[in-house]
């Protein structure tokens, strides 16, 4: 119950923030980039598409990072547990002679 009233008064706040400051999502940027191999010149791009951009790259790095880990974890995990079950069967058959 708490933590649906927290959600909604977050999004009351939300809301109410982007309805008092719709200037600055909707104030476009003119984005120049020049390399050799890519160029792009005079390219105008809303602010809330930087925004949303910004926010999509950075939770791809972050869901890539944490994934790669976990899936290194699991690996290590799994490693351990046939270890761990070597080792019961040596012990098993040692006393078991």
């Amino acid at each position: 119950m708490l933590k649906t009233i927290l959600i909604i008064f977050i999004f009351i706040i939300t809301i109410t923030f982007i309805f008092q400051n719709q200037l600055i999502f909707v104030h476009v940027f003119s984005i120049n980039y020049d390399m050799k191999l890519f160029k792009l010149s005079d390219l105008e791009i809303n602010n809330s598409v930087l925004m949303i951009s910004s926010f999509v790259l950075g939770s791809l790095i972050s869901i890539i990072l944490i994934g790669s880990s976990l899936y290194r974890k699991s690996l290590r995990n799994n490693e351990l547990k046939k270890k761990i079950i070597e080792l019961e069967n040596s012990e098993i058959s040692k006393g078991g002679s």
